[in-house]
């Protein structure tokens, strides 16, 4: 029966996953990269996940470009089910997706470039139900950054506001530049504006909207809006380290939520996207 119960568990997980959606993937490779990175098929869709617009380009600045390298539309968390509801916006000629290395951008997340350039660094990660907005300048998310379930990146509020105190507008939009290495917790949401340095933690919930590039390297921010309320905690990413902690709780029933230990390595290069 266990293996009868592991057999059909896995097959229940295969068939509530999206696919690979092969003649998407050739349609969007095809329209928005150039030719010579096209045929590697670099970026792969699955599902469903629509398009919008694609009017705009997608750059790939790693040294060295692989098939499939770029996942979008999967389910890379399991926090959530395909509904459907993810797209790609790519609105105009000075629209510009970046990717500078692998990437994986999960299932039901909104990206949208009116203008300007959306970056992701090498081995970033986007959680299912998040939406990442560029409208004008830039929007950077670092490498090995992980964007939890359901939050917003969105680098501008769309419309101007007049400050009559001063006698003048308000801009609608402020670059966004999250640092590497950060981990932003569920349903966060990061306003234009917002700079962090590396080995950041988000709390959920909380919203970012300013340069927290003074505070101490690692700490934690959160609140509304979101401020230091711990310093010299930072991510642990090697799944191999992820191991070894999980047995040293598991070894004392004792242990609470803390354990003394000496730090592991941690090497985040060897944390591999796979799907």
């Amino acid at each position: 029966m266990r293996l009868l119960d592991r057999l059909l568990g896995s097959l229940e997980a295969r068939l509530s996953q999206p696919w690979l959606n092969l003649w998407r993937t050739i349609y969007f490779n095809f329209r928005t990269l150039p030719y010579k990175q096209a045929v590697r098929f670099p970026i792969y869709i699955y599902g469903g996940h629509k398009f919008f617009m694609l009017n705009g380009n997608v750059a790939i600045t790693a040294s060295h470009i692989k098939r499939g390298m770029i996942k979008i539309g999967v389910n890379g968390d399991s926090f959530s089910l395909y509904d459907g509801s993810g797209y790609i916006q790519i609105a105009n000629k000075k629209s510009v997706i970046e990717f500078q290395g692998p990437c994986r951008i999960a299932l039901n997340t909104k990206i949208r470039v009116v203008s300007g350039r959306i970056v992701f660094g090498t081995h970033a990660r986007i959680g299912s139900d998040s939406r990442i907005i560029c409208n004008g300048g830039r929007v950077s998310i670092g490498s090995f950054t992980g964007v939890t379930l359901g939050c917003q990146i969105i680098n501008s509020g769309f419309h101007y506001i007049y400050d009559a105190n001063r006698k003048g507008y308000l801009n609608r939009t402020k670059d966004i530049t999250i640092g590497p290495y950060n981990w932003i917790g569920n349903n966060a949401t990061v306003s234009g504006g917002t700079v962090t340095n590396e080995k950041t933690i988000v709390c959920q919930r909380s919203v970012l909207n300013k340069d927290y590039s003074g505070v101490p390297i690692p700490s934690m921010l959160g609140g509304m809006p979101a401020k230091v309320v711990r310093t010299g905690l930072y991510r642990v990413f090697a799944p191999e380290v992820e191991v070894r902690v999980s047995k040293l709780f598991a070894n004392d029933a004792n242990v609470g939520d803390f354990v003394s230990h000496d730090e592991y390595a941690d090497d985040a290069s060897s944390l591999i996207i796979e799907m």
